[in-house]
């Protein structure tokens, strides 16, 4: 498994030993941490993206501190998870304030901080094992993968269909297949990933998939109907 954190810590004695803690807890639970670091939290929000997994943000930065730096960061993504290093703990307690899972004490402790992030890397990968999350006009949602019926490539944006409507994103079929990564999301044609959960009838040309019909190309056609024949004697 293979998560990604972002770490926004000045000091770079403490980001050196919130590294150490996380190379020994890949160790210990045979994960991989891609880590992104950051000196301060404008440059944090500067290159924000809605790719990480985790944030672990120290508090009393220069320029913007990490409660300003946490409320900002809420104002363009609402679902991340996000744990304060500090060693201020009356200002961690506000952590409620942003929907900050949990704090950590410095100096840190290699014990503490693995007990601490285990229990929010518990909490955050089956979050993320039945949601991804997609960037939709500046926004980023949290959608659940099974509410996806299929997914529908138009002008180069991937266009999610779900059973609460549909959503556009500005990245390629490829991309979103990626993020989702299930095996009963199948192509029918290179213009329709379906979820197999929502297809209702298969025919030689055509399925009908949340109400709607698609095309089955003759190159998908084989590969499609073996997938779905799969898909409903794994139900039985």
């Amino acid at each position: 498994m293979k998560l990604n954190l972002a770490v926004v810590e000045d000091d770079l004695q403490e980001r050196k030993a919130i590294h150490d803690c996380l190379t020994y807890l890949e160790e210990d639970l045979r994960i991989q941490f891609h880590i992104s670091d950051f000196n301060d939290g404008m440059s944090f929000l500067q290159w924000y993206s809605p790719e990480y997994d985790l944030i672990l943000l120290d508090i009393m930065m220069p320029g913007i501190d990490g409660m300003e730096t946490a409320r900002r960061l809420r104002e363009i993504d609402t679902h991340v998870a996000l744990i304060f290093v500090t060693n201020m703990a009356q200002f961690a307690i506000q952590g409620y304030e942003v929907q900050a899972m949990d704090y950590i004490l410095k100096p840190i402790n290699k014990y503490s901080f693995a007990m601490k992030l285990k229990r929010a890397l518990a909490r955050t990968c089956a979050w993320n094992n039945d949601t991804i999350r997609i960037r939709v006009e500046g926004e980023t949602v949290l959608l659940p993968i099974n509410d996806i019926t299929y997914m529908e490539i138009v002008n180069h944006r991937t266009v999610y269909h779900t059973v609460h409507g549909n959503y556009a994103e500005a990245i390629s079929m490829k991309e979103a297949a990626e993020k989702i990564n299930r095996p009963y999301f199948v192509y029918c044609n290179r213009s329709y990933l379906v979820n197999l959960q929502h297809v209702t009838s298969v025919g030689r040309e055509e399925t009908t998939v949340g109400g709607d019909r698609l095309v089955i190309s003759r190159p998908q056609r084989k590969q499609f109907i073996t997938a779905f024949s799969d898909y409903l004697r794994g139900k039985k």
